[in-house]
């Protein structure tokens, strides 16, 4: 059986000037039967698009925040990290996907990302600007590996259909979440304080943004792994 090239969007590390990305996103493409490779971070459109046309899908990775520039906000003093190289980057790369009608798979950031190239906006800092009865630990202290709190799956989504599951339980890394969907955009799954956890859009070939990091669970975790073997078999 043919296996599918996934091209995965990398990290920045200004300090020691490096582009990399963590190994377990390439184990779990491989463990899902795919063969991942790292996309470059800074390329002209012309060569993005050579090295996009290998690929038979994406997967936009988790990373720092967005530039709120993108969505039209001013930055608020609880907003993290911005790296415009990677926004410019990940942007031209959304085209190109969007463009080819090739799979693609969002991550923590990734979910936000995709979220705002299609027209949606983003909480900068969801302690800062979500209220909620629930204080739920969406930026976890414990281990990458250990579930920390519940997402409800809506029936008949894309995630419905991959997990066959109304709730399961996830890690959570992230402080920036989901805030105005984009229009194109339908949710797929929400944590017990309303949050917006996974969006797909419909019609496409397989198009899935999730907020947790199943890359960390994959290996002790079904849900996680089904994640990535969808993904990779949409691929094919």
């Amino acid at each position: 059986m043919k296996k599918p090239i996934i091209g995965l969007t990398p990290q920045y590390d200004y300090e020691k000037n490096r582009v990399w990305i963590g190994p377990n996103y390439l184990e779990a493409i491989r463990t899902a039967g795919g063969v991942p490779i790292l996309l470059p971070l800074q390329a002209e459109e012309d060569e993005l698009k050579v090295a996009a046309d290998i690929c038979d899908g994406f997967m936009y990775t988790g990373g720092p925040d967005i530039d709120p520039f993108r969505f039209g906000e001013e930055t608020i003093r609880q907003c993290g990290v911005v790296v415009p190289e990677r926004d410019a980057m990940e942007e031209a790369l959304f085209q190109i996907a969007m463009e080819s009608g090739k799979p693609i798979l969002g991550i923590c950031r990734g979910i936000q990302v995709l979220n705002v190239f299609l027209g949606g906006t983003l909480y900068q800092d969801i302690a800062a600007q979500y209220s909620s009865d629930l204080p739920l630990a969406h930026s976890q202290q414990s281990g990458n590996s250990v579930l920390t709190h519940s997402v409800s799956i809506k029936e008949g989504t894309l995630l419905s259909r991959i997990l066959s599951k109304d709730i399961i339980k996830v890690n959570s890394f992230h402080h920036q979440s989901v805030k105005d969907l984009a229009p194109s955009l339908e949710a797929a799954g929400f944590s017990a304080d309303s949050l917006i956890e996974a969006v797909y859009l419909p019609g496409h070939k397989f198009f899935l943004g999730v907020q947790w990091h199943p890359e960390h669970l994959f290996r002790t975790n079904d849900d996680a792994l089904k994640i990535f073997k969808a993904f990779a078999n949409a691929c094919i």
